[in-house]
């Protein structure tokens, strides 16, 4: 799975925008985003939703791309439980992740 630190940077990259220009966007302190640029430190949900709005991406951008980890190809024969649990997870996330970004929205 990408990080968020590395799906952070090439967001930037792809729209064009620098650390300061984000920090205002998003109203975060421009050493924050470059922690979380860095790898650092991870955004809490409320600077990722403002993370978010200001590069123009769903919450739920952030948390796609799961692939199962190195090793979980069948090595104790319990490979298919532990890629069933990661959607699991995974789909609880987005849920998660839409009930935030709704609950954002009527905060606005």
């Amino acid at each position: 799975m990408e990080k968020i630190s590395t799906r952070l940077k090439r967001l930037m990259e792809e729209k064009g925008i620098k650390q300061a220009e984000l920090a205002t966007r998003a109203s975060i302190a421009q050493t924050s985003v470059s922690r979380y640029i860095r790898g650092v430190q991870e955004p809490k949900s409320r600077e990722l939703h403002a993370i978010s709005k200001a590069l123009g991406v769903s919450m739920d951008s952030w948390f796609s791309g799961l692939q199962p980890p190195a090793g979980a190809d069948g090595e104790d024969g319990n490979w298919k439980t532990r890629a069933t649990s990661a959607e699991r997870k995974l789909r609880k996330l987005r849920e998660v992740s839409l009930k935030f970004n709704q609950i954002m929205e009527t905060d606005e």
